[in-house]
């Protein structure tokens, strides 16, 4: 006789229900994923035209008054923090990136639509409100949502549908089918089952297909335009710098994220989420570039990298997304350490230009340095191999970059012997930010 199914352990559990009830269900929560992906942008970008005169937050900043800026960002900042501790409060288990993902692998996690809803919320505000973090953790964290509570309502336990909203919301938010493969694979763990996985390819595909087809989805980032070898030379080159900045990053928002500061001020709470808010605002209301998901600063680069840029993406990027984070704003880092990892390779490769070595193309270093960025500061290798050639909608690149991420795990990973024999390493598990 067949041992019954368990919790956790990564069965392969079929429901019950007709075959075809299966398949209607994961086109709703594709199309559903997908088209929130495509409308949580839209909106904010309506709203930010409204306001500003732009759709492109960094344009839409520089624009306005410094004192404005920093006004919206600081109201949008505590607006967004203030929900997400609501939501915290209630519905801590049950909400948020790492919760989806524990119910993509079937460990039995009950998720809150309804919570996943108001975190969104959050996050469009602040992304709405030109503050610097990432909109796509509230994209991937609600497709994921939509999928456990649709396949448990309908018999299931949730865990396929939820690996398919999430695959379907991270390909449609980035463009990136085969990332989404690897991200819930890598990065969420879903690696027992291999329903769910399939799953999570099948909803990738939809997503990328939906998402170009039906919503008119481009290439995110422009062509690299030097020669392979010579990128290749100028990233191994970066490569150890690239590395310390993506891990400072990862040690920085593990420490700040989810108003773990906040919990620890002696005070009031309002009054840390009132200084960080404070802080995130003078970042972007001094640093304009800084502001948004880090998407539009970083296409700009292509054009002209100019070091007010590069301290746009590395400084004000650091200090902006950090304070957002602290005060407890809900959001991901993905975009925002791809764009502080590349912004730091910018400001060097300006500071060896200044001494007289120059560099051709800084954007194919930078696309470098952003893979860099994701292998080690989500420690997700192999969505970095994919996801930034993806970005880029050009998969000739992998061989470049799969090199360079190789190299750069390795390095990563003597760091961390080094760092165990005198201190702590950031535990190696989901992050509600890892989006």
């Amino acid at each position: 006789m067949t041992p019954p199914a368990q919790e956790g352990l990564g069965f392969d559990v079929r429901p019950s229900r007709p075959l075809v009830v299966t398949m209607v269900l994961f086109a709703i929560v594709m199309f559903a994923a997908s088209g929130f992906a495509h409308y949580f942008k839209e909106l904010a970008q309506i709203v930010l035209e409204w306001y500003s005169g732009s759709q492109d937050p960094t344009v839409g900043a520089a624009s306005m008054r410094r004192v404005s800026v920093f006004a919206l960002v600081m109201g949008a900042v505590i607006i967004a923090a203030t929900l997400g501790r609501l939501v915290e409060r209630h519905w801590s288990h049950h909400v948020g990136v790492e919760a989806v993902s524990s119910s993509a692998r079937g460990e039995g996690r009950s998720i809150s639509l309804r919570a996943s809803a108001a975190r969104a919320l959050a996050t469009w505000t602040v992304f709405a409100g030109m503050a610097s973090i990432g909109r796509e953790s509230a994209i991937i964290e609600s497709g994921g949502a939509v999928g456990a509570t649709a396949g448990k309502r309908f018999g299931g336990r949730g865990d396929a549908m939820a690996a398919a909203g999430i695959a379907a919301a991270f390909a449609a938010a980035y463009h990136a089918p085969i990332a989404a493969v690897f991200y819930v694979e890598e990065t969420l763990r879903v690696r027992s089952s291999r329903r769910a996985l399939m799953f999570a390819a099948l909803g990738a595909a939809g997503g990328f297909i939906t998402s170009t087809q039906l919503y008119g989805g481009e290439t995110i980032f422009p062509s690299t335009q030097g020669s392979r070898w010579t990128m290749t030379g100028l990233a191994l080159i970066g490569l150890v710098p690239a590395v310390i900045v993506a891990r400072a990053f990862l040690r920085l928002r593990v420490r700040v994220s989810g108003g773990a500061l906040v919990n620890r001020f002696p005070g009031p709470p309002w009054i840390a989420i009132g200084l960080f808010a404070a802080v995130a605002g003078a970042a972007i209301a001094w640093f304009p570039q800084a502001s948004g998901n880090g998407m539009d600063a970083l296409r700009q680069a292509e054009l002209g990298a100019t070091v007010t840029l590069a301290l746009a993406l590395s400084i004000g990027k650091v200090i902006g997304t950090t304070a957002a984070l602290g005060a407890g704003a809900p959001g991901g880092v993905l975009t925002p350490t791809v764009s502080i990892t590349s912004g730091f390779v910018l400001l060097g490769l300006l500071g060896a230009e200044s001494l007289g070595l120059t560099v051709a193309h800084p954007w194919d270093v930078m696309v470098a340095a952003m893979a860099i960025g994701v292998a080690v500061g989500l420690r997700s290798p192999f969505v970095a191999v994919f996801l930034i050639p993806e970005l880029l909608g050009d998969y000739t690149l992998v061989p470049v970059i799969g090199l360079v991420v190789g190299v750069a795990v390795i390095v990563d990973k003597a760091v961390d012997h080094v760092i165990e024999r005198f201190g702590e390493l950031v535990p190696a598990r989901v992050y509600d930010e890892d989006a």
